[in-house]
């Protein structure tokens, strides 16, 4: 099968945002380092085409001249503007009151949007610095195609998700109380935001103070039941918990995964019962999310575990909130309860352009259990909405930053997104559904923080998304996936011709004991025809606890032992074949580079350096009795690899399926800690055996050309001073 990657990826205009630490020789032919742009919260000079050239001031700004279609000058756009000083009774044409308070900017985005639809002229809503408390989702659709919704010049508007909320008092030393109004107690209080800080839901056991990932847990005691039935129940040992007289609204936050014992996903399983005389915490559970012996967890929800201070707890009956803080002050702190998931909802609504806005403190809900709607939120939140562009936005402490479905032509630029519950940005399609997202963009944006409550997760993630293009971004400290995409369902959530380039991505996989910062699924069991090229990774770890609760350490690889924690810097996982992997620089991570059963994959001119594992790793797992017509062996050749692991590993192949023709080996440049031990080929075709030297691999025809380069002379020592 062969597939040319669609020009439509690499249209428009290419950012030359080189990143930090990025050397002009690895910048690619396209790079302008005059022309340096900072990813996240800095609007990309070499898209100004789009935007009009006064961006993001004047009267050009926030104008698409493809909103306009035949026309070679656009009708002047009606523009209304939002002020938190603003009355929706007033006419919304003036940015501030006027001096006698008879007429001014709206008081809300719904009113503006209200007024656009009835002005029936390409319109922008331009919305004014300070705070607005949000309610309820802002609903857009087919009426509002080609809105432009956008900050004021110079200003910064911040939308909360949930009310503000006042008249606390001290109920007792360091326990505040506030009684939400009437009106207010039927929302969901999710999360609870205190002078901007997110505050942790009363646990048990308490968060530590020190945010250590390996503290904080109690761990899951051996089933007596079938270890199958670990998605609805997990045992807990005599002593872990205290007693729960009510257990509603309890949650267990718990890692687990696809099968029982797995650790690399997390999720929130509302607890139904807690059994003492079996010590079995029963769940409502998933069909996919599994737990067993060791897995690791904490309860939240129960008012009997408000007992450390920056806790929180609500009473939903009473409306009543309740909050530990043995600081006076907190009388005068701004405090938010997090309600709303999405702020923005597009539908049909082709053509809007978000820009300049802050979204942040809203519900924690989000990416849990693949396979399932659970990824159906979004701070901002497209649905079959094309030719969007949310560029130069804050979204900060929500459940998905933003979220695309069956959506063309999207472009997502210069925008931060951080502390996220689940995934920074989702593009791809609603399941059941299967509508595709073609065309997307993301470019140049910061993402960090992100699954801080569902592990498996990713700063970008993508499915059913052809000719997508990730580019110049900036993502760090990921609890799994830095860039993850392809098929998990098949052919109905298929990826082609994907290009994931000049990204930088440091300190993925802190939470899960499988991942990795850049990933590729291939259950589509085809040809992806797509590329990885030019990004800089480092800092790729794991995180994975035995059964008694003890973890492996940082930095760990163990080819010879399961279970046991894995991790790469790039990954290409279940069937991914035809993807191009060239000219990485990856760094300071633990594998490098790994493939599961997939074909006809191209490893070259990557730099790697400073791993404590592996620099590639391949396994026919995924693919045992896989092997389409179109398949040839995967190619992993001109590489750089400079080993400094202890066990001194360059390279690890377990193909009983498929044996010596599922991978070959050439012109790589080695160095560094080799020696007669660092290749590792399964089966044994070496004469050595499962492990052998370089030599050893290319006299048993897997490698040709590949050298190990001399250790560089010691330096001559000075002569003496006289």
């Amino acid at each position: 099968m062969s597939r040319v990657p669609a020009a439509a990826a690499l249209a428009g205009v290419l950012l030359c945002a080189w990143l930090p630490g990025a050397s002009a020789e690895t910048a690619g032919d396209d790079a302008a380092p005059s022309q340096m742009v900072a990813p996240g919260r800095s609007f990309p000079p070499e898209l100004a085409s789009e935007f009009g050239k006064a961006w993001p001031c004047g009267p050009e700004a926030g104008r698409l001249p493809s909103r306009t279609e035949g026309s070679a000058s656009p009708p002047q756009d009606v523009v209304f503007h939002v002020s938190p000083a603003g009355q929706d009774d007033w006419s919304g044409r003036l940015a501030k009151p006027n001096d006698t308070r008879s007429d001014g900017p709206f008081a809300s985005i719904e009113a503006a949007r209200d007024a656009v639809r009835a002005a029936v002229v390409p319109g922008r809503i331009v919305v004014g610095g300070g705070d607005y408390y949000l309610t309820a989702p802002i609903l857009f659709d087919a009426k509002d195609k080609g809105l432009a919704l956008v900050a004021a010049c110079g200003e910064t508007p911040v939308l909360h998700g949930g009310p503000l909320v006042a008249g606390w008092t001290e109920t007792a030393p360091g326990r505040w109380t506030a009684t939400l109004p009437p009106a207010k107690r039927d929302s969901r209080i999710l999360s609870l935001f205190v002078n901007g800080v997110a505050r942790p839901l009363a646990r048990y056991p308490n968060a530590p103070v020190d945010g250590d990932p390996r503290k904080g847990w109690l761990f899951a005691a051996k089933p007596t039941a079938d270890a199958w039935q670990g998605n609805t129940s997990f045992r807990f040992h005599p002593g872990d918990l205290p007693k729960i007289a009510d257990p509603s609204g309890v949650v267990a936050h718990i890692v687990g995964g696809f099968s029982p014992g797995s650790q690399w996903g997390s999720d929130t399983l509302p607890v139904t019962s807690i059994d003492a005389a079996t010590d079995t915490v029963h769940t409502e559970g998933t069909s996919y999310f599994f737990t067993a012996e060791g897995s690791r967890y904490f309860l939240a929800g129960a008012e009997a575990f408000l007992d450390a201070s920056g806790e929180w707890w609500f009473d939903a009956a009473a409306g009543r909130l309740d909050y530990l803080d043995d600081d006076p002050s907190f009388a005068n702190a701004s405090v938010v309860a997090g309600t709303l998931p999405t702020f923005f909802r597009l539908q049909e609504a082709d053509g809007m352009l978000i820009a300049g806005l802050t979204l942040r403190d809203g519900a924690p809900l989000g990416s849990g259990k693949f396979g399932t709607d659970t990824r159906g939120f979004g701070a901002i939140r497209l649905e079959q909405a094309d030719g969007v562009a949310l560029v130069n936005n804050v979204i900060a402490d929500v459940g998905v930053g933003i979220h695309v479905s069956e959506s063309a032509d999207v472009l997502i630029a210069g925008n931060e997104i951080g502390d996220v519950a689940g995934n920074g940005i989702y593009i791809g399609t609603e399941y059941g559904k299967f509508g595709k997202s073609i065309g997307a963009r993301v470019l140049a944006n910061r993402i960090h923080n992100i699954g801080t409550v569902y592990f498996e997760s990713a700063g970008v993630f993508f499915q059913a998304a052809d000719t997508i293009r990730i580019a110049h971004n900036l993502i760090e400290d990921m609890a799994q996936f830095g860039i993850a995409g392809g098929s998990i369902w098949g052919a109905d959530d298929s990826v082609h011709d994907a290009v994931i380039e000049d990204n930088e991505l440091r300190r993925a996989n802190q939470q899960t004991a499988d991942g990795g910062a850049i990933k590729l699924m291939g259950m589509q069991a085809d040809s992806l025809d797509s590329i990885i090229r030019r990004n800089r990774i480092t800092g790729t770890d794991q995180l994975m606890n035995r059964a008694d609760g003890t973890f492996w350490p940082a930095h760990y690889e163990n080819t010879s032992e399961w279970p046991t924690p894995i991790s790469w810097a790039i990954y290409l996982d279940g069937k991914a074949s035809g993807v191009l992997i060239e000219d990485n620089t990856l760094a300071q991570n633990v594998s490098a580079i790994g493939i599961n059963g997939g074909w006809s994959n191209v490893v070259r001119g990557n730099n790697i350096l400073g791993g404590a594992g592996s620099a590639f790793r391949i396994d026919d797992g995924t693919g045992r009795d896989w092997h389409p017509d179109w398949a040839e062996p995967n190619r992993i050749e001109d590489n750089s690899v400079a080993v400094t692991a202890e066990n001194g590993l360059a390279a690890s192949a377990y193909a009983p399926g498929h044996g010596a023709g599922y991978v070959h080996f050439a012109r790589n440049r080695y160095s560094g800690n080799l020696n007669d031990r660092s290749f590792q080929y399964q089966p044994d075709v070496m004469s050595s055996g499962q492990f052998g030297s370089l030599a050893d691999l290319q006299r048993a025809g897997i490698d040709e050309d590949s050298i190990i380069l001399p250790a560089p002379a010691a330096a001559a020592s000075p002569a003496p001073t006289p």
